[in-house]
């Protein structure tokens, strides 16, 4: 089959056989054909062999986590499943024993393999999971190009989650890269008194102001580029009548960081998904910015399994619109070019058809 895989650990080490060996499941296991796939960032940071995640990668491996398929064969044991069910996975294998996962908190299991980085992924024509890791989708709601992103989806459903409630409250969300688009969908469909934007990418800002255009005045979104003010958390003060309820952290960045806690009014919330380069986090002022602001900072991995999937396949079908996050299809020999899109800030979501030529 046709696959592609990180052959070695150092950048650009990708290899498009298309010699692979079709994977065979095991016991609990099916086989999925994959319909569509798509580019995370994660594949991004393992593509350029990023120290943020490549001590995670084992080379060799099909990489890849995001997709949908029709399920094509099933393993020993395996019921509730049957041939041609359209499906989507978590591709967080856990292990069912730990502390995390005896009280339910599976997202968070401290044995978690991820296909694509530490077995194989999708990033192929078939791929293996376990039965207990499918997610039945409905193709009224969920068509293949967002069937692909759900993985990613559900990184934005569940920061959301994460916040005490966005309905009714002033949030500010910091990275409109695509998880970042995904969680502003969700913030101004769930009825934010005012969803503020902050990005400094001209590519995502471009397409901040054309999805905010479209959203007319449903919700008030302001778009603001903390390099072009002066007095960042003075604005957002200034637009939201003292400062917002919470951040939504998608950028990682240590700058937004700051600006978020400072534009927080007392007694809010940042939620952190955005992972920040290095080891270390400086805050400025922290006393002053945090603890007598009374503030609670949380962090997000993952989605919730299976409450995450849930709640964003309802969305879904009640309505969410998430077209405008794909930006780009193209076929899965075009992988590259859909790094190099990424990279350059051209794209949001590239979703990719193995069985495209």
């Amino acid at each position: 089959m046709r696959a592609i895989q990180m052959v070695r650990p150092e950048a650009r080490a990708v290899s498009y056989g298309d010699d692979v060996e079709v994977p065979i499941p095991g016991p609990g296991e099916v086989r999925v054909r994959v319909a569509r796939t798509a580019i995370c960032g994660t594949d991004r940071h393992i593509y350029h062999w990023d120290d943020s995640i490549s001590h995670l990668v084992a080379p060799p491996v099909t990489i890849g986590h995001e997709f949908c398929g029709h399920v094509e064969q099933l393993g020993e044991g395996v019921e509730g499943w049957f041939e041609g069910d359209y499906v989507s996975a978590e591709m967080h294998i856990v292990c069912g024993h730990c502390r995390a996962c005896l009280r339910g908190d599976f997202h968070i299991c401290e044995n978690t393999r991820i296909a694509g980085l530490q077995q194989n992924g999708c990033f192929a024509e078939w791929v293996v999971v376990p039965a207990s890791n499918l997610v039945r989708l409905d193709p009224e709601t969920v068509p293949p190009h967002i069937g692909a992103l759900l993985d990613a989806l559900g990184n934005a459903v569940h920061t959301v989650q994460s916040a005490k409630g966005v309905a009714g409250r002033h949030v500010l969300l910091s990275g409109y890269g695509a998880i970042g688009a995904m969680a502003a969908a969700v913030v101004q469909f769930k009825g934010a008194a005012s969803l503020t934007i902050s990005e400094v990418s001209p590519g995502h800002l471009e397409r901040a102001y054309a999805w905010a255009a479209r959203m007319g005045d449903k919700v008030p979104i302001h778009i603001v580029n903390p390099i072009e003010e002066t007095d960042f958390a003075g604005r957002v003060k200034e637009l939201t009548g003292g400062g917002v309820d919470a951040v939504l952290e998608m950028s990682g960045a240590v700058p937004a960081i700051n600006a978020g806690l400072k534009a927080l009014y007392p007694g809010g919330e940042m939620i952190l998904l955005g992972i920040p380069s290095g080891r270390n986090l400086a805050i400025e002022r922290f006393s002053e910015h945090v603890i007598f602001k009374g503030l609670t900072l949380k962090g997000v991995v993952g989605r919730r399994m299976f409450e995450t999937w849930d709640e964003m396949l309802e969305l879904l079908r009640i309505g969410l619109d998430l077209d405008h996050i794909v930006t780009h299809q193209l076929p899965l020999s075009s992988f590259e070019d859909g790094i190099a899109l990424l990279d350059q800030g051209e794209a949001h979501k590239v979703v990719l058809d193995p069985s495209a030529v």
